[in-house]
């Protein structure tokens, strides 16, 4: 038997090793040279975006019994390839991913009513990442199930009100970062996702892609990751073999799908080519892939870290705006803006007045007049009054617009952090009434 068999992919089982397709990587959802079939989907997924595939039969487990028709004649192969070639997707269309802004609701569940639900849905992912990332430092298989459940029903609760797990993510600042910042962005990616109308399903692996994204720094030393020094050249490499790493990991694991598998291999990857490990240009990058790179750039540079500077959400959205086409799609920056919000949910602001806010939810069509909590006045003073305030609205029978936005301020500037203002609001039985019902 030849060390490469051509075969049809009516013929392919699970067990065979694809080794190279009818088309290049880029066009397909495959991005990686060569992978396993490990279950009745992947197969699926080969035979919507190839006519034949080749097939390594040293790395296999499954053996290939070349047919019939094989053996009679060799057209008769090519003239089937050809019949089934119209049901296939243009080349260009293979990279992308049905958007459709506004098929959802603004949000179709109260804050109030959603949040108690939130709460204990983020503690969960939170936990079920922290056991992933801990078994695999243990030696121990990883066990992906629970966390694409808990991303199904993540999902769920953000489609209702996207701005609770917002709000949780941006006041949870304590523990592990890596941690963290794979759950932050996980939520970030969800949010753009329903923001761009994306399905159920496909916000599910979205989200669950963008989780285990940096999975391959487990396998970095923590006392490299946790550095509060800037890294040096040797071990910005070493820190980049994360994206290799966790490829590796997950490609072995049945119940990974292709598109985590993606995201994981491409969520570094920039627009004009500047990125790792491909330096990737442009449409070549898959979709989720830079919906991926995007959340994860955005919710590194608004964190406080060990070293680097940390820019408050407005901040971070005004830079990204400069990097339009450059390190990421012009229109992909566009719409993020638009579904984060120049100041989203959990965020602190100060007001024209100079009073303190925290913001419950982004106005889309006012960004700069959100729905805030007031924690001071304008005198800097506390407030005891436990009522939200849409900034867009006028107060009953006035006649006089409420303050607007003046900027976005870190929790630091006012001698606290997320963690603590999250916590006063929680041990309040006043603020949590009225903020959470």
């Amino acid at each position: 038997m030849k060390y490469r068999d051509k075969i049809l992919v009516d013929q392919i089982q699970v067990g065979m090793y694809i080794c190279k397709l009818d088309r290049p990587w880029l066009e397909t959802p495959f991005p990686f040279q060569g992978f396993y079939l490990r279950t009745k989907h992947e197969i699926n997924e080969v035979q919507r975006f190839c006519d034949f595939v080749y097939i390594d039969c040293k790395k296999g487990t499954q053996t290939y019994k070349e047919p019939e028709i094989n053996r009679a004649s060799p057209l008769l192969v090519r003239e089937k390839i050809n019949q089934t070639k119209s049901k296939h997707l243009i080349a260009s269309d293979l990279r992308k991913i049905v958007v459709n802004i506004g098929k959802y609701e603004e949000q179709t569940k109260p804050f109030k009513k959603e949040i108690n639900n939130a709460k204990v849905l983020f503690s969960d992912l939170a936990r079920s990442i922290e056991q992933i990332s801990f078994n695999i430092r243990v030696g121990k298989r990883l066990n992906i199930s629970e966390a694409k459940s808990l991303t199904r029903s993540v999902v769920i609760s953000v489609i209702k009100n996207p701005n609770t797990m917002i709000w949780l993510s941006q006041l949870k600042d304590k523990g592990d970062y890596t941690y963290n910042h794979s759950l932050r962005s996980s939520i970030l990616a969800t949010v753009f996702g329903r923001h761009l109308g994306l399905s159920e399903d496909e916000l599910v692996s979205l989200a669950t892609g963008v989780l285990l994204a940096d999975i391959g720094k487990t396998k970095i030393n923590r006392k490299l990751l946790n550095s509060s020094q800037k890294p040096n050249q040797s071990e910005k490499i070493l820190l980049k073999s994360h994206v290799e790493l966790g490829v590796e990991m997950l490609a072995t694991e049945k119940n990974v799908d292709h598109s985590t598998l993606v995201i994981v291999e491409t969520h570094h990857e920039r627009f004009n080519g500047t990125g790792y490990p491909y330096a990737l240009v442009g449409a070549e990058i898959p979709f989720f892939g830079q919906i991926a790179g995007l959340v994860d750039v955005f919710d590194a540079i608004t964190s406080k870290k060990s070293y680097g500077k940390q820019l408050t959400p407005a901040q971070a959205m005004d830079w990204l705006y400069g990097q339009r086409d450059k390190l990421f799609s012009g229109k992909l920056i566009d719409d993020f803006i638009q579904a984060i919000g120049l100041y989203p949910a959990g965020t602190l602001v100060q007001l024209t007045d100079k009073s303190i806010g925290l913001v419950v939810s982004h106005n889309p069509d006012k960004r700069l007049r959100p729905e805030v909590f007031l924690l001071k006045d304008s005198n800097s003073k506390n407030l005891n009054s436990t009522k939200t305030v849409d900034l867009s609205k006028r107060a009953f029978l006035s006649k006089i617009d409420r303050p607007m936005v003046r900027k976005a301020i870190l929790p630091e500037q006012l001698n606290l952090t997320g963690h603590e203002i999250s916590e006063a609001i929680q041990n309040n039985k006043k603020v949590r009434k009225a903020l959470f019902g």
